[in-house]
């Protein structure tokens, strides 16, 4: 019988130097991914909103054409409501279909999520976090949207928590007289509606409900 000489088993393994070399090198390639896919990324998020909201919009014209939505907007459920309430009015008294829920929810919110289809059969409760947008006064709602000319005026935009979801690209909106969905941003506000940058930082106190364009969409607050 041939013995062959016993050989002790390598357990050498990387040292810290080589990993730290592989860390580095796998957090250059992510920084080069992050860099050219992202802003990609961003952009066809902020297109799917644009449609998003464009259907959103064509859903709340349609309340126009529809007869018995309209004898809803004129009843007690829909006086005075705004922002959240509005949205909330509009599923529970089903003037706007439960798959809309997730469309009043912006795809680039951090906060907010749908709400549960039942709210359309009053239950649960319809929460700030469940709309990421403005609205008309429900009461208002009709002469709102007929708006046309020099006299048109912004429908529905972010409401004043989610104002900087895109700050690329600005403040989505859509107007009264069914121009495409469009994103504002700070300079155009300032140019063309002399809104300054102070007052765009804070749009809650001094622009939603109260300047320019933006002075009959509202945002229900304090809920």
């Amino acid at each position: 019988m041939i013995y062959l000489p016993y050989r002790k088993r390598s357990t050498k393994g990387f040292t810290l130097v080589e990993l730290m070399v592989v860390i580095g090198i796998l957090g250059l390639l992510v920084g080069i991914l992050a860099v050219a896919v992202l802003p990609q990324l961003n952009k066809a998020q902020a297109q799917m909103e644009l449609k998003q909201m464009g259907d959103l919009f064509a859903a709340v014209q349609s309340i126009a054409a529809n007869q018995d939505a309209k004898r809803k907007l004129s009843g007690k459920a829909f006086k005075d409501t705004q922002g959240r309430s509005f949205w909330e009015a509009c599923f529970k008294q089903k003037v706007l279909d439960t798959d809309m829920l997730r469309k009043v929810v912006s795809l680039q919110t951090k906060t907010d999520i749908a709400a549960d289809p039942k709210i359309a059969d009053g239950e649960g409760e319809f929460l700030q976090t469940n709309c990421s947008y403005t609205s008309p006064k429900g009461d208002q709602l009709l002469q709102t949207l007929g708006l046309r000319g020099k006299n048109k005026c912004i429908a529905l935009c972010f409401d004043s928590r989610n104002w900087m979801n895109a700050p690329n690209n600005g403040v989505l909106v859509s107007w009264t007289d069914g121009e495409q969905s469009v994103y504002i941003d700070a300079a155009t506000a300032e140019s063309e509606y002399q809104i300054s940058k102070t007052e765009w930082e804070s749009p809650a106190e001094n622009i939603i409900g109260r300047k320019g364009p933006w002075a009959k969409t509202f945002e229900e607050r304090g809920k």
